[in-house]
C-alpha cells in the first residue's frame, strides 16, 4: 500500500516540471540588447584646399562617432579646420548661403573626436571648411555608428525552475511510494 494522494501530487509535479523543461522553455523569452559597431569609413585620407565634402548614407536614430586628424600640408604640423556635419536638407541650405543647423560643428586643431545622433536615415555631409587658412590641410577621417538591435532569446532561468519542480516532484513521488499509510482500526 502507498500514500495515494502524495504519490499523485509527486507524479503531477514531475510531469509539470518535465513539460516546463521540454515545451514551455522555448516560449518564455527575455529581450537582449545587442550593440554592434559598424564602420562607415574606417580611415579616409584626403587633402582639403578651401572646402571638402564627404557624404555618407547613415541609418536613422543611431549614435555616430569618429575622429578627425588635421595636419598642415607643407609642414605636416598640427593644423586647424572648421568641421561641420549636416543632414541633406541643411546641407542644401548651407551650400546656398542660407541659415542652416548642423548636427555637429567644431573649429579645432590637430586630432579630435566627434559624436552625434542622426535624425532620419539618409545622406549626411561631413564638411571640412579651410577658407580661413592659407595652407592646404591633410585630413584623416574615421566614422562609425552603433547599431542597437533587440533580440528575444529563451529565458536561461526556465530550465533551473523546471529542474527544481521536476526534482521536487520526484522527491514527493518517492516519499509517497515508500511511506506506508497509517493503519486505522475501526
Amino acid at each position: 500500500m502507498v500514500l495515494f494522494k502524495t504519490t499523485l501530487a509527486g507524479a503531477s509535479l514531475a510531469v509539470v516540471g518535465f513539460l516546463v523543461l521540454i515545451i514551455l522553455g522555448a516560449y518564455i523569452t527575455v529581450q537582449v540588447q545587442d550593440v554592434q559597431v559598424r564602420a562607415v569609413e574606417p580611415r579616409s585620407e584626403f587633402l582639403v584646399g578651401d572646402l571638402a565634402d564627404k557624404p555618407y548614407n547613415l541609418p536613422g536614430s543611431v549614435p555616430v562617432f569618429g575622429t578627425v586628424d588635421v595636419t598642415q600640408a607643407p609642414t605636416n604640423s598640427s593644423g586647424d579646420i572648421n568641421f561641420m556635419v549636416f543632414d541633406s536638407d541643411n546641407y542644401e541650405k548651407w551650400s546656398a548661403g542660407q541659415q542652416a543647423n548642423s548636427l555637429f560643428s567644431a573649429d579645432k586643431q590637430g586630432e579630435f573626436n566627434f559624436s552625434l545622433t542622426t535624425g532620419n536615415g539618409g545622406s549626411y555631409h561631413f564638411v571640412f571648411d579651410n577658407h580661413a587658412s592659407l595652407f592646404k590641410k591633410y585630413v584623416v577621417l574615421s566614422i562609425a555608428y552603433k547599431e542597437i538591435t533587440i533580440n528575444n532569446i529563451p529565458d536561461p532561468r526556465v530550465p533551473y525552475v523546471a529542474w527544481a519542480i521536476l526534482v521536487g516532484g520526484g522527491v514527493v513521488l518517492a516519499y509517497g511510494l515508500v511511506r506506508k499509510p497509517p493503519i486505522t482500526w475501526a
